[in-house]
């Protein structure tokens, strides 16, 4: 029998790179997540160092993906929303819902990234957005 390295990835740290990648920075992550900036950015070292790949260019005043991290930034995505999706399936209850209204000129082209800013990858919470004229 071949033992094959265990490829399964942590999802703590899946969320703390894609909390770190939206909120461009450690510090705002781990607040966001109730945690220290130490332990986000140990959570995304291991990460890294299980995948083998850097994905995240820091500076004392910048984070932001790798070319290869902004690749990977989609999957990890996915995997978090299906991660939250399989844990609203065995529950009783349906999924909570945060419903917004917007007026037309606030949305505007930069609405998904402000979405993203929210934080609520991974938490199972579905966003509902009702944009409407601006009278």
């Amino acid at each position: 029998m071949v033992h094959e390295p265990d490829s399964s990835l942590d999802l703590d740290g899946v969320r703390a790179f894609v909390r770190v990648v939206d909120l461009a920075s450690f510090t705002r992550a781990a607040e966001s997540l109730g945690t220290t900036q130490a332990a986000i950015s140990l959570r995304v070292k291991r990460l890294e160092e299980r995948l083998a790949v850097r994905l995240l260019d820091r500076t004392p005043r910048h984070v932001a993906p790798t070319v290869r991290g902004a690749r990977f930034l989609a999957s990890a995505r996915t995997l978090l929303e299906a991660h939250a999706r399989a844990l609203a399936d065995l529950a009783d209850a349906p999924p909570p819902r945060l419903t917004l209204g917007i007026s037309e000129h606030v949305a505007g082209p930069a609405l998904p990234d402000r979405l993203a800013r929210l934080g609520l990858d991974g938490t199972g919470v579905v966003p509902e957005v009702t944009i409407l004229p601006s009278r």
